[in-house]
């Protein structure tokens, strides 16, 4: 039964890994049925979530601009969000990392990949979005277990 829980909560932390770059999966969907489950609690989902998604987000902090060489379709969507937002400015880059850490917009992976070029001191910015995001994971966990949605296969 362990062995079925750790497998669990391990694939949830490989949707978040994955889903913070490769946007057709989505930690998101993963969290709000693994919230509806009720088989761990919302810190667990978010704690879980949070760790898988936070090690996509530090590699794009540090390998965001190799990957935007070797991956066009990555850097049009950083493009885009540079000219869409304020993540060009010095000055509004911590209300960006807030707006993308909490809400999603710009996407989070694409504000993780710009901000050591933007930002004045981006090392200062990275922690705050992992806690940002740790925040919201636990709160969509929670929500999907509060509301009671039930699950047919349940």
């Amino acid at each position: 039964m362990a062995a079925v829980v750790l497998m669990s909560l391990l694939s949830l932390a490989v949707v978040a890994c994955l889903g913070t770059v490769f946007w057709l999966v989505s930690p998101e969907a993963a969290i709000v049925v693994a919230g509806a489950q009720h088989r761990w609690s919302p810190l667990t989902i978010g704690l879980v979530s949070a760790g898988g998604q936070s090690v996509a987000l530090v590699g794009l902090f540090f390998f965001g601009a190799e990957l935007r060489r070797h991956w066009r379709w990555f850097d049009r969507k950083c493009a885009r969000a540079r000219t869409d937002t304020w993540l060009g400015t010095a000055r509004a880059s911590a209300g960006v990392v807030v707006a993308a850490s909490v809400l999603g917009i710009p996407p989070v992976s694409v504000t993780a990949a710009l901000l050591p070029g933007v930002a004045p001191r981006p090392l200062r910015l990275l922690p705050l979005m992992l806690v940002l995001r740790l925040a919201r994971f636990t709160a969509m966990a929670w929500a999907a277990a509060v509301c009671g949605w039930h699950l047919p296969w349940k």
